[in-house]
């Protein structure tokens, strides 16, 4: 096939798995008609745990993704999952006193831990700024808007990026930082500003608003200027407050997907002089997560290295596949090379193939035919209970089906190129 027919081919197989298999897996296994909302958790068998807490990561991400697929299908169906999702996390989530989300509830939509992660917050503003989009509901834009302007209040650290977690109150306790997904402690987490940078990008291609441009702009120099580690030709994970490197960790998925945000968000704000070092920080970037991570008997994507001890894991993580996806089309798309096209193509042929569930949704961890020892006791460390999970507070319909309308959009932006 030439490079036309196999854009269409993979953008067919993707859609196919989009429409077919993920979103059907949400619409149908999900829904909690007994307590309202979503499950907080459904086994590999499609069973719920009707007693698990529910986490706003999940049910913001739900938001997120039937809002956009309402965007691109037009199918009342996925309006009215996604109403059903805002509906739930305004009324459970939403703190009335202070603003901003809670992070967990339990089952019975009583909150239970209360802090203001700024992982949570950005996808309260990611999710209400794509349901506003999608639906023109005021309601989500002043959510969407006043969780933003609290962010920047009260958790935005005046030399750049933004402190981990606060109190529920907005102040900061440094009790909060050292949690499940920070165990290194860190003031500030490359993966919860990951998640602002969309929200922020998100909010202000909804909105076109001044003030959202100033600080999208801003915080796309603090990536480049300081998350960016040219030396190592990769992204800091924990940092100081003051942006110092806390830890040993390359994480590929989080690289891939910081890097087509840098690029889109740089095309977004209209800065020349940023789209240039966006591009060429990712470019860098990706050509060393394309020569470090790729597996060359497998296929896929390696999950990260530990730069201390050199050791690399090699589990094939399901949300790191849908990130390396887009994140090499997106190079594709900027330089015309194909070793991008076909790296891309490369990790979905390994995803359809080992990380799919044909019954819905994907695995957490990708399957692997030819491994060595100790690669196999690492797999098997991070096939734990966990992947045992097709839903969780954080195995949610948002990187696969990301990946998914990623793909879909960009090859028709490179299809009409070709008209």
């Amino acid at each position: 096939m030439d490079k036309k027919e196999r854009m269409l081919d993979l953008k067919a197989r993707m859609e196919k798995n989009l429409t077919e298999n993920i979103l059907p897996f949400w619409a149908n296994f999900t829904v909690d008609d007994e307590k309202g909302g979503f499950y907080g958790r459904v086994f590999a068998d499609h069973s719920p745990d009707k007693g698990y807490a529910k986490a706003v990561v999940l049910n913001t991400r739900i938001l997120w993704t039937f809002s956009m697929a309402y965007e691109v299908f037009d199918d009342e169906a996925y309006a009215k999952l996604a109403h059903r999702a805002f509906d739930y996390i305004s009324r459970y989530f939403w703190d009335d006193v202070f603003g901003g989300a809670y992070w967990m509830l339990n089952s019975d939509g009583v909150p239970t831990e209360v802090e203001k992660r700024t992982y949570g917050q950005a996808f309260i503003v990611y999710a209400m700024a794509e349901y506003y989009r999608a639906f023109k509901n005021e309601k989500a834009l002043e959510m969407a808007m006043e969780t933003f302007k609290r962010v920047q209040d009260h958790v935005a650290v005046g030399n750049g990026g933004y402190y981990d977690s606060v109190a529920r109150d907005w102040e900061f306790d440094q009790g909060l930082i050292l949690w499940r997904m920070n165990s290194g402690g860190a003031p500030k987490l490359l993966n919860s500003h990951l998640h602002m940078f969309e929200a922020t990008m998100t909010l202000y291609d909804a909105t076109r608003d001044e003030y959202v441009r100033t600080v999208l702009k801003e915080f796309l120099e603090f990536l480049i200027d300081v998350c960016v580690e040219p030396e190592t030709h990769h992204l800091k994970a924990g940092m100081d407050r003051d942006g110092n490197r806390m830890d040993h960790e390359i994480n590929y998925g989080h690289d891939s997907e910081c890097c087509y945000l840098m690029t889109w968000s740089a095309r977004l704000i209209g800065d020349e002089d940023l789209r240039k070092r966006a591009d060429a920080a990712a470019l860098d970037i990706m050509d060393h997560v394309l020569e470090e991570a790729i597996d060359p008997v497998n296929g896929g994507m390696f999950h990260e290295i530990n730069t201390g001890t050199g050791v690399q894991d090699r589990s094939k993580i399901w949300w790191a596949q849908a990130e390396g996806i887009t994140s090499f089309f997106n190079c594709y798309q900027i330089t015309g090379d194909e070793k991008y096209l076909d790296a891309a193509i490369n990790i979905w042929d390994y995803t359809e193939e080992n990380v799919v569930d044909p019954t819905g949704e994907w695995y957490s961890v990708g399957k692997n035919k030819v491994m060595d020892y100790a690669w196999r006791v690492r797999e098997a460390a991070r096939a734990g209970a966990g992947s045992r999970e097709k839903a969780n507070k954080s195995k949610c319909p948002y990187h696969n089906a990301r990946t998914c309308f990623e793909i879909m959009k960009r090859v028709d932006e490179e299809i009409n190129k070709m008209a």
